[in-house]
């Protein structure tokens, strides 16, 4: 059934009666006072003024044209059935045709195939109104018009089976409706899976789909080629889902054998389509879309309109769009500049007249385009789920490159638009000796300190005179992040200290694929500081891979320029001769700061160890001495403990004990320290607190071990004798008031039994108080 909003008014019957039997005058004033009760009885939408003016001429129009037909018929010896059945015919034509030809030009579509799609099917009841005219015409004479009333049920019974096949058309109508928009979510679906691989690609695919519709509309396609054209908007690139991630978001130039790789995008996209079957030709659109006008596109070869049409327009606002969008390796072009070099490719990649058309509409396309995408929401797929610990099979361990592939993959990545120095011959024997001699030194000094800083620093230092650069960075890998150990250089401020996720911009995507870049665009970090102005897109970037003894990736070193092109292969060559010791020497000074951090922290609690809180107390006991300050040191021990490990085990115990640790350090205030002492005994330091102020925070220690055995679910009722010592009042040093605070703990717990429970803590600190 066509896809319609027309309608058949049941005046037409009546019309044709008039033209059998008034004069045209008269058949003229009929028609017209049928077209006014048409548009004002029962309407289901207004007409306006215009609208009522054209279905007045329209149908006067055709009113005339099939009167004077019935009278040159009858003029000619026609009996009167088949004479006015001829009138139907022409009046049909002669209403139907001018309403397709308005329609057509409203919907940009061609005006055959818009009279093809809504109105053919109206011919048969044109056909039967005749029939009924001429038989109430051939009743009235035979049997006086009285009788011809009779016809009226006739008449009615015509309507209602016009009218049921409307409700018919309507309700396929909607089912079609309905189908093509559970379509298009799906299409919608697969471009999402295209923007979780491509994130720099989402809104290309939507303002691609914008501009391909509007010219596809003035390029006339019919409805099947342009629904063809505006999926392949959305899919031609479906196929990236089989290019790796690193080349689809690598940010620079590829190499050829990435470029082999990216060219199969087509051919397994039409692949991936091929099997949706779609009701209308996607597959050719998205098979040729790279294909050029001259014949040197790929993966076909196919030359001037050889290629689809679809498939030229797709090209050129694929590759315009392309061009005014951010991409990993540059900045987005001004869209008079892309349209520019858009123009200068017609007749060689583009179709000329496809080039013309967006010539004429690309500024009013770009505002459309423009305020379409503010209103879309892109894919959010920076998310963390919390549950699934490991996949079923458990994790695939991690392998170390063949160091053999990386050398070469650092040289298919390299630039070949580095700057080039030109030397004669004494001046590369000296460059020669020069590098020779700072390798030297700077491999002796590297691994002199256990400082993660001050080895980065060294670095940074030593191989400024071999490679001038701007900024210094050093990144370690954390998880699926890269963390900034150590940031240097005048151009410092050019970027933020917050982590890298592995793949994501330059240094990034150097971790994820383990390949070095040459010239890189800085402006791609996530870090980067546009607002700084220190760098642009012309910059460069140098970045390399830090491996461990192991072969697997645990850093980046990447250095920055100002400068356009600054870094030659000779630069990535000298990083790479540096990098074995550079890499050994900062992971041996970043194991020395774990040891060290250990040596500080109790192993199963993560809590500082006495060793720790011995500094801090000794700092805190000077402190208040030279300012006159009070300060409460607090012991606990926790009761009932022996008897959880007896009931439920030592694990069960240790799980207990990470259970308190976490509820004290949630208890704490900034500034206060809680340590283990060993064993099932905790010590805490409150600056500032005094005998009146200490009840509170004794509660919520108190608090803190019955809530994390309810946690827990603990049978045994474990809770804590706690002792408080203050600084003056209870000693001046840090022996005499961990001796104070013990004693008064050993106190409480002696006492534990006669207490309640839930004894109130002041009233046992204001009994410490007293003895």
């Amino acid at each position: 059934m066509p896809k319609s909003e027309a309608t058949m008014s049941v005046n037409f019957p009546f019309i044709l009666l008039g033209i059998l039997q008034l004069s045209p005058l008269q058949a003229v004033c009929l028609a017209i006072c049928s077209v006014f009760a048409q548009c004002n009885f029962k309407v289901v939408k207004t007409f306006t003024p215009i609208q009522i003016i054209f279905n007045v001429a329209n149908v006067t129009t055709a009113t005339v044209l099939a009167w004077h037909t019935y009278a040159e018929l009858l003029r000619l010896h026609m009996e009167i059935a088949p004479a006015l059945s001829f009138a139907a015919v022409v009046y049909f034509f002669a209403n139907t045709i001018p309403v397709a030809l308005v329609v057509a030009w409203e919907s940009h579509a061609a005006p055959f195939s818009q009279w093809l799609q809504d109105f053919p099917w109206y011919l048969p009841f044109y056909v039967v109104g005749a029939v009924l005219a001429a038989l109430a015409d051939l009743i009235g004479v035979v049997f006086g018009w009285m009788t011809s009333l009779l016809l009226i049920p006739m008449v009615y019974t015509v309507y209602r089976a016009y009218r049921a096949q409307m409700t018919m058309a309507r309700d396929r109508e909607q089912h079609i409706v309905e189908m093509e928009a559970l379509h298009l979510r799906a299409i919608e679906g697969l471009a999402m899976a295209i923007e979780a691989k491509d994130q720099k690609t989402h809104r290309h695919l939507m303002r691609v789909r914008i501009y391909v519709s509007e010219l596809g509309k003035i390029a006339g396609l019919d409805p099947s080629q342009m629904q063809a054209l505006l999926t392949a908007a959305l899919l031609h690139d479906i196929g990236k889902l089989a290019v790796p991630e690193h080349i689809i978001n690598k940010p620079g130039k590829l190499t050829h054998e990435e470029f082999e790789k990216m060219k199969i995008h087509p051919v397994v996209g039409s692949h991936i389509l091929e099997r949706v079957r779609f009701p209308y030709p996607v597959v050719p659109i998205v098979r040729s879309h790279h294909e050029a006008w001259d014949g040197s596109g790929y993966p076909d070869g196919l030359k001037g309109e050889e290629i689809p049409i679809g498939a030229r327009i797709l090209t050129v606002v694929d590759c315009f769009d392309a061009l005014a969008s951010e991409r990993p390796y540059r900045k987005a072009m001004p869209i008079d500049e892309a349209m520019a070099f858009v123009k200068s490719r017609a007749g060689i990649q583009f179709d000329p007249k496809i080039v013309q058309l967006l010539q004429e509409r690309y500024c009013e396309l770009e505002q459309q385009a423009r305020k379409q995408i503010e209103e879309m929401e892109p894919l959010v797929t920076d998310l963390r789920i919390e549950r699934g610990a490991a996949p079923g099979a458990g994790f695939e361990p991690e392998h170390a490159a063949n160091q053999t592939e990386q050398q070469q993959g650092a040289d298919d990545n390299s630039t070949a638009a580095a700057t080039k120095r030109h030397y004669d011959s004494l001046n590369l024997i000296a460059a020669a000796s020069q590098e020779a001699n700072a390798l030297f030194e700077l491999s002796q000094m590297l691994g002199s300190s256990l400082s993660a800083h001050e080895t980065s620093a060294m670095m940074s230092q030593r191989l400024q005179p071999l490679i001038p650069f701007d900024c210094f960075a050093v990144y370690v890998k954390s998880k699926a992040v890269l963390l900034p150990q150590y940031i240097d250089g005048p151009c410092t401020r050019a970027f933020s200290t917050q982590p890298i996720p592995i793949g994501a911009g330059l240094s990034g995507w150097v971790a994820q694929s383990g390949r070095p870049i040459v010239n890189g665009n800085p402006t791609v970090e996530p870090t980067f500081l546009t607002e700084s102005g220190l760098m642009d897109s012309n910059s460069s970037a140098l970045s390399i891979t830090l491996f461990d003894l192991s072969g697997d990736v645990f850093g980046v070193l990447t250095i920055y320029s100002c400068q356009h092109a600054a870094f030659s292969r000779d630069h990535l060559r000298i990083l790479q001769a540096i990098q074995p010791k550079f890499s050994l020497s900062l992971q041996n000074a970043l194991r020395f700061r774990t040891a060290e951090n250990d040596a500080k922290f109790d192993y199963l609690t993560q809590l500082p160890n006495m060793r720790s809180f011995f500094l801090q107390i000794d700092a805190s006991v000077q402190k208040a001495r030279a300012q006159e300050l009070h300060f409460a040191v607090v012991v606990c021990d926790l009761n009932s403990f022996k008897a959880v490990n007896d009931r439920h085990g030592h694990l069960i115990g240790d799980q207990l004990l990470r259970t308190i640790a976490e509820a004290f350090r949630e208890c704490c205030r900034p500034g206060d320290t809680v340590a283990r002492m060993g064993g099932d005994e905790f010590v805490f330091l409150f600056p500032g607190m005094d005998a009146h102020s200490a009840h509170r925070p004794l509660k919520m220690v108190e608090e803190a071990v019955r809530r994390a055995g309810a946690k827990l679910q603990m049978e045994v009722n474990v809770t804590a004798s706690i002792g408080v010592a203050i600084f003056p009042d209870d000693g001046e040093s840090t022996e005499e008031l961990l001796g104070a605070a013990d004693g008064r703990m050993y106190i409480h717990k002696r006492n534990f039994y006669d207490l309640p429970p839930n004894g109130e803590t002041r009233s046992f600190l204001e009994g410490l108080q007293a003895s």
